[in-house]
C-alpha cells in the first residue's frame, strides 16, 4: 500500500522519525533513513503488527536523529535497496523566539479531521500553498485526526464482530496517514515538519470511555468498550504517539506523560485528557500525569502553552458527551493554572468551531489564560458546531466575536520575543481552500498579544 516518513516531536537538536511500511515488504537489511547528509541503517528495531483476520500489517519504528543543529531543514528518505520510497522535511526547532522582526516561530493548531469528506486532500493544499512567511515550523494536532466511530451507519448492523471492527480502524488510519493527492492529502501534510498530537474521543468513539449513543450496539457493555478501548489504544500508540513500548500494548492505565519541550523563553507542555480517561466521574488522566502539569505550571519561567483535548472555557456536559468540567480533576487543574505566574495560552480543538477567549490569571502580576480553539480541519457527516462563547467558569471570560463561521479551518500562530522573558503570538485563521482558491487569511484579536 504504501511507505511512510513522518516526523513526531523535535527540539532543536533531535527529533523523532516515524518510518512505516503499511501492507508493503520490507526488507530490514536493505532499509536505512537519509537526513541531510547522513545515513541511518534501519536493519534493527522494527515492530510488527497484523490484523486478526490477516488482511492488513504494519511494520514501523520511530527512529531518534540526534546531533541536528538548530532551526535546520532536514530532507527525509527512506530507502530500501538503495530505491527511494518515502520523503519528508524536518525542520528542528530554535534555541530561542526569534526577535520581533525576524521570521517568527510558527505553530499550526488543527483537530477534527474525518478524511473520507476529503478526497481531493484540500487540507494538505491548503497548507502547501501557504505563504513562505506563514509555513508552521511545528504542527499541533490535537485530537480526533481518524473518526474511528463514523459514519453512524456502519455500525447499524449489530453483528460485525471484533476482527471487523480492527480491521476497519486499521484502514481508516492507514487511509488518512498515507492520504496523497495531486492536490495535497493529510498524509502528505504530515511528512512536512514535526506532528505533535494529542487524542481525544473519536481516536475511539464518540464520548469514550462511556457509551456512544451513535455506536450503542459497540459500547452498550463494559465488555464491549474494553475491547474496543484496548484495540483503538494501539493504533493510537502505532501510528500518532508512543510512551511505552509496542509489548506493553494493553487496557491497563500507563504513563502516558505530557511532552514537555521549549523555545526560551516559551515552554511547551502537550497534554493528553483522553487516553487514560475513566468512565465519568472518575479521572481525566492518571494522576501522576496531572502532576507532571502542576509542574510545569510551577516551573514556568516565561509564558506557557498547554496543549489538551477539550475546551477548558466549558460548562457541564451530558451522557452524550461528557465535557472536562464533569470530572473532578478539572478543579485540580483550575487550582494547578491559578498559582502560574506567568501567562498560560490552552490549545485545543473538539467543539467544530474556532474560539479565542481569554481571563484574568493573577491580576496582581498582569498575567492572563487565554484558549485558542481551532475545529475542524474537515467536518465529520453531520457533525454540526454551533458556535458558543466561553461561559464565566474562570472568572469573567471574554470571547472574540465568532470568526469561523462553520468553515474547515486550522490556526497558526506566529511567536517572536519582543524581550528576554516575555513573548508575543500573533494569530490568524486559514480556512482551507480547494484547488485555484486563494487563500484568504485573518488576524484574530487585532495583532500581537503580548504574553508575560
Amino acid at each position: 500500500m504504501a511507505f511512510a516518513v513522518i516526523p513526531n516531536e523535535t527540539r532543536a537538536d533531535t527529533a523523532v522519525i516515524w518510518v512505516a511500511a503499511i501492507n508493503e515488504s520490507l526488507n530490514p537489511g536493505a532499509t536505512l533513513l537519509e537526513f541531510g547528509q547522513n545515513q541511518l541503517p534501519l536493519n534493527a528495531g522494527w515492530s510488527n503488527f497484523v490484523t486478526a483476520d490477516g488482511k492488513n500489517r504494519i511494520q514501523f519504528q520511530r527512529v531518534t536523529l540526534n546531533n541536528l543543529t538548530a532551526r535546520t531543514v532536514y530532507n527525509l528518505t527512506l530507502r530500501i535497496g538503495g530505491v527511494p520510497q518515502a520523503n519528508g522535511t524536518l525542520t528542528t526547532l530554535p534555541n530561542r523566539l526569534p526577535v520581533t522582526g525576524d521570521r517568527p516561530f510558527t505553530v499550526l493548531l488543527g483537530s477534527c479531521y474525518f478524511g473520507r469528506e476529503d478526497k481531493v486532500g484540500a487540507l494538505g493544499y491548503t497548507y502547501m500553498h501557504l505563504p513562505a512567511d506563514a509555513k508552521p515550523d511545528i504542527k499541533i494536532l490535537c485530537g480526533d485526526q481518524v473518526y474511528l466511530d463514523n459514519p453512524f451507519k456502519d455500525f447499524l448492523n449489530p453483528f460485525h464482530g471484533q476482527d471487523w471492527l480492527e480491521s476497519r480502524s486499521f484502514n481508516m488510519y492507514a487511509d488518512t496517514w498515507t492520504q496523497s493527492t495531486p492536490l495535497g492529502g493529510f498524509g502528505r501534510m504530515l511528512s512536512i515538519n514535526a506532528n505533535f498530537f494529542s487524542s481525544d474521543d473519536h481516536e475511539f468513539w464518540n464520548n469514550a470511555p462511556d457509551r456512544g449513543l451513535n455506536v450503542i450496539f459497540y459500547t452498550a457493555t463494559q465488555g464491549a468498550r474494553d475491547a474496543w478501548w484496548a484495540m483503538a489504544r494501539q493504533f493510537y500508540q502505532i501510528f500518532q504517539t508512543a510512551r511505552v513500548s509496542p509489548a506493553q500494548f494493553s487496557l491497563k492505565p500507563s504513563r502516558h506523560p505530557p511532552i514537555q519541550f521549549k523555545v526560551s523563553p516559551l515552554s511547551f507542555c502537550v497534554a493528553d485528557t483522553r487516553f487514560n480517561r475513566e468512565s465519568n466521574p472518575g479521572n481525566l488522566m492518571l494522576p501522576q500525569d496531572l502532576q507532571a502539569i502542576g509542574g510545569w505550571i510551577d516551573n514556568l519561567d516565561g509564558p506557557g502553552i498547554l496543549v489538551i483535548g477539550q475546551p477548558f472555557f466549558d460548562g457541564p456536559g451530558g451522557i452524550k458527551d461528557w465535557h472536562l468540567p464533569d470530572f473532578p480533576q478539572y478543579q485540580q487543574l483550575s487550582q494547578m493554572l491559578r498559582r502560574s505566574r506567568h501567562s498560560i495560552v490552552i490549545l485545543t480543538g473538539d467543539v467544530h468551531f474556532a474560539r479565542m477567549s481569554v481571563a484574568d490569571l493573577r491580576p496582581e502580576l498582569g498575567t492572563k489564560l487565554y484558549e485558542l480553539i481551532s475545529s475542524p480541519t474537515q467536518l465529520v457527516p453531520l457533525g454540526g458546531g454551533k458556535y458558543d462563547a466561553a461561559p464565566q467558569v474562570f472568572g469573567s471570560v471574554v470571547s472574540q466575536p465568532e470568526f469561523s463561521l462553520g468553515r474547515h479551518h486550522f490556526l497558526t500562530l506566529e511567536f517572536t520575543a519582543p524581550s528576554a522573558q516575555r513573548a508575543a503570538m500573533r494569530v490568524r485563521f486559514w480556512p482551507i481552500v480547494k484547488d485555484g482558491m486563494p487563500l484568504q487569511p485573518q488576524v484574530i484579536g487585532g495583532g500581537p498579544i503580548e504574553l508575560i
